[in-house]
């Protein structure tokens, strides 16, 4: 590089940096002085190197000794407030829901969705389209009876591939996401896809990538201009375009719908929302494409991965705790026996099953910080502001976790749910597994009938073993968008 190239680029640098360095002292100085406390930070990228190799969980919990249940962190130019604790969260998003409901604006996934659907819109746009899909998936099942048989149909396929594996080393992840993926298939596109079916298996992976790109490329929203960077460092373009890939996979299916649409035959989701927008005079915006479009992915990212997660997590939990696994296997030979598939008629009679998927829902932890809140104006809480534009994320790691809640928290012991006779005794209702407030997970009913009815028909079925006698599937985690479990072998080996 000669001379007149080196200084020209040196140039540059400096402006760059000079640049984000207003931005930043800008930004700075609009925020009021009684922000939450929290670490001072370095100029520009704030506390990002703070998080570089540290655990995450673990540094939130460290800084909630230091500063207190609500404190903030800078990151970048932007200013993230951490609320912990089961007080501080039910005042902030029960009680001041109106304040605390809003989804952030600067969501790399949300921009290229335009904040449209039930996970990424906010305000009246948002509780519209809530209240539509709570409605519509009432009618189709959700919360009911009517969509047991869905599941079933589901997990005897399932089972089915379980056996075929004659109890050798089997890595269970891919065939789990694709059979709760296949439920929701059920419900918004009106029919199951085959477990071999490529376009169905490439779109499952998609999700699970995404899960796991949105974590790495937080960097990348906390810093905008590094989105621009040459490359893919941060992994967002690879983040855009998988969400672009399955974008127009639902709007295929949309298509697929319109073309053979019957007013008076709806078959799943895509076709009521349709019914909604051929209605003479309707003016609710809400009933637009892309809102379908962005509200069907929602309900894949709320309902596939997150349960299949806990599946997973169940196994493990099973294979290290045999105690635990013939408890519940007699639990269902004494209420459902051999000679039928569990069903929810079945649930209230086992406590002890009810109290284990409790403490997997605690243990496995897989949403610790939710998914993040905006503060799309200053809200006042506790005697300091949070200033308009600030990540606000729900910390339910603090409540999964406390002490104080729940003895000797890092130990599995679902009988800590259990009073003396046999039945819950209340203290799962501090497990916030499906996060809080308004925003709270629209497929939780669903979840909780999928968990109850794949793990109690596993069981029924099979007797879980580690790939190696000597060596347990590690109960370490991955923290992306989902806490996940680190990959693993088991055998399944066939009772019945």
């Amino acid at each position: 590089m000669d001379l007149i190239s080196l200084l020209s680029f040196n140039a540059v640098t400096v402006t760059v940096v000079v640049i984000l360095l207003v931005l930043l002292v800008s930004r700075s100085l609009q925020w009021p002085a009684n922000v939450p406390p929290g670490p001072v930070g370095y100029p520009v990228v704030g506390c990002m190197p703070m998080f570089r190799n540290g655990n995450l969980l673990e540094i939130f919990r460290k800084l909630r000794v230091q500063y207190g249940d609500v404190y903030s962190v800078k990151i970048g130019i932007s200013l993230t407030v951490v609320i912990s604790g089961v007080d501080a969260l039910k005042e902030a998003f029960i009680k001041h829901a109106d304040d605390f409901s809003d989804r952030s604006r600067a969501s790399v996934t949300g921009n290229l969705f335009k904040h449209r659907g039930i996970g990424f819109s906010s305000g009246e746009y948002w509780k519209h389209t809530r209240t539509f899909a709570l409605s519509t998936l009432r009618n189709f099942g959700f919360g009911r009876k009517t969509l047991e048989s869905k599941v079933q149909e589901e997990i005897t396929a399932y089972l089915d591939v379980i056996e075929e594996q004659k109890g050798s080393p089997y890595d269970m992840k891919e065939m789990t996401v694709m059979a709760i993926s296949n439920i929701i298939c059920s419900i918004t596109f009106g029919n199951r896809l085959d477990y071999t079916n490529a376009k169905f298996k490439k779109i499952t992976s998609l999700f699970a990538e995404n899960f796991r790109l949105n974590s790495l490329g937080g960097a990348a929203q906390a810093l905008p201009c590094l989105r621009h960077l040459p490359g893919d460092m941060f992994h967002l373009k690879k983040l855009i375009q998988n969400s672009k890939d399955i974008r127009d996979f639902v709007i295929e299916q949309i298509k697929e719908h319109r073309n053979s649409f019957d007013e008076e035959n709806q078959r799943d989701f895509i076709d009521a929302f349709l019914s909604q927008q051929n209605k003479d005079g309707e003016e609710d915006t809400i009933f637009e494409d892309l809102n379908l479009a962005v509200s069907v992915i929602n309900l894949f990212v709320a309902g596939t991965d997150t349960t299949a997660t806990m599946i997973r997590w169940a196994i493990i939990y099973l294979i290290h705790n045999k105690d635990i696994q013939d408890k519940l296997r007699l639990e269902i030979e004494i209420v459902v026996g051999t000679s039928r598939l569990p069903s929810l008629a079945d649930k209230s009679s086992m406590p002890y099953y009810e109290a284990f998927i409790t403490e997997v829902f605690r243990m496995g932890n897989i949403a610790p910080l939710s998914v993040p809140h905006g503060a799309l104006k200053d809200i006042h809480f506790r005697g300091m502001v949070i200033p308009k534009g600030s990540l606000i994320i729900p910390n339910l790691d603090s409540v999964m976790t406390d002490p104080d809640l729940f003895e000797d928290p890092d130990k599995f012991d679902p009988e800590r749910f259990l009073g003396e006779d046999g039945q819950m005794n209340g203290k799962e209702r501090n497990v916030m597994a499906f996060s809080l407030g308004r925003r709270i997970c629209i497929g939780e009913s669903l979840a909780r009938m999928e968990l109850f009815l794949f793990l109690t028909s596993l069981l029924q079925r099979f007797r879980f073993l580690p790939e190696n006698p000597d060596k347990l599937p590690s109960t370490e985690s991955i923290l992306g968008l989902v806490r996940v479990s680190k990959d693993y072998r088991c055998r399944a080996v066939k009772l019945i």
